[in-house]
């Protein structure tokens, strides 16, 4: 138990993960309001599963550039320039919103635009992990950066929820516009520097991509890593971004059921560092990440046929127990096979997969809700999931333990 909470010992990381975590809680709080604006906005189903799509597309294309800067220059600056970016968008948005000019099209290019401060700010922090505590304590710190993510989950939508109901989606907005602040204080504080010999002094940003892509490509354990990284997010994305249908459709329920629904998502994923802090010295990341897989297949499948809300946040609660260790798993797999002069870039590329994966899963499971059916999707991701299990017999991911 205390072996999961050690990082936190370390005064720098436990500055900037209680930020990350209040910064986390309210890009759910805005994730639930721009979800729910564009399903009082229209019904589709399409559009409301391409709002997650919209949010993830930015790590697809800005993730690796994103990395590379990270390792390029201080992470701890790249932090704060890319969360005033976040605070741009929310504010944009919000002020659209103030005015009564708003439109499905407007909230997607929006949602895109404030991800876009959270893409270039990902690997940054992901990288600086490594920079702040020791190698003893890195799985850990891996897996309580993980936690946070998903505790604001738990955070995010209760309060997102709440704003909603009592006042508007507005309200989310500057709510997280708030909250980022606050991490641009934390981020100011912070007493931790990149060491000097990650630093690529003169090498230009072209050539810095070149080599890391060359990187990348070239090291086998990150070709084994990121095909799972794709596989699972595809399907994965499915229990975010049908969420909301499964709200309005199903349940015909408002923004305080999409939170409750996303708490008890939430609720999984923290219960998930007790489990990891003991499995991990017994399991090897494959059964660990083939595990979590099994599980996650099974909660979609039982979304796909739930008629009760009862049933459907016991789903949720394993789906986000299982979504954890398996981007944790992978997560974890890269920081301890990348070298560090390419620790941003590496888990850029991961990254770049796993939020790809997640794009195109959401407007695969969007349109299939639309013009199929909402049950089909959820199974089909099911499926897909559980099939992709198959990879470990090509893919096996490597044991961070023997790297």
């Amino acid at each position: 138990m205390a072996a999961a909470f050690a990082p936190l010992r370390y005064p720098a990381f436990r500055t900037l993960w209680i930020a990350s975590v209040l910064a986390g809680t309210g890009s759910w709080a805005q994730a639930v309001g721009a979800a729910w604006l564009m399903v009082e906005l229209t019904h589709r189903a399409d559009l409301v599963a391409f709002v997650q799509s919209a949010a993830s597309a930015p790590v697809l294309f800005l993730s690796f550039l994103a990395g590379t800067l990270a390792d390029l220059y201080q992470r701890r600056l790249m932090q704060m320039r890319a969360q005033l970016w976040v605070i741009f968008g929310a504010s944009l948005l919000m002020v659209l919103c103030l005015v009564e000019v708003v439109t499905p099209l407007l909230v997607l290019a929006l949602t895109f635009i404030a991800a876009m401060g959270s893409a270039l700010r990902a690997p940054a922090w992901q990288a600086s992990i490594r920079d702040i505590v020791p190698d003893r304590d890195l799985a850990a710190a891996v897996t309580l950066s993980s936690i946070g993510f998903n505790f604001a989950r738990i955070l995010g939508p209760a309060i997102g929820g709440l704003i909603v109901t009592v006042t508007d989606p507005t309200g989310a907005f500057a709510f997280n516009i708030a909250v980022s602040i606050l991490l641009l204080l934390a981020l100011h504080k912070a007493s931790y520097e990149q060491p000097d010999s990650l630093q690529e002094p003169g090498t230009g940003i072209r050539h810095a991509l070149r080599t890391g892509a060359h990187y990348v490509w070239s090291n086998h354990q990150m070709r084994l890593i990121l095909p799972r990284a794709t596989a699972a997010g595809i399907p994965a994305s499915a229990v975010l971004a049908l969420l909301p249908v499964l709200v309005s459709q199903r349940f015909s329920g408002q923004a305080d059921l999409y939170g409750y629904l996303l708490c008890s998502f939430g609720m999984g994923a923290v219960a998930s560092p007790f489990a990891l802090a003991h499995w991990r010295r017994s399991y090897s990341p494959e059964t660990l990440f083939s595990g979590a897989s099994s599980l996650l297949a099974a909660s979609l499948m039982c979304l796909g046929v739930s008629t009760t809300i009862a049933l459907s946040a016991f789903a949720l609660m394993i789906g986000g127990f299982a979504w954890v260790i398996i981007f944790t798993t992978l997560n974890t797999s890269v920081q301890f096979c990348a070298e560090m002069s390419y620790r941003g870039r590496a888990l850029s590329a991961y990254m770049t997969c796993a939020f790809g994966g997640l794009m195109i899963g959401s407007l695969v499971w969007g349109s299939l809700a639309e013009h199929v059916s909402l049950r089909l999707a959820f199974s089909s991701a099911g499926a897909i999931l559980a099939g992709s299990l198959l990879l470990r017999c090509a893919s096996k991911l490597p044991d961070g333990r023997d790297v």
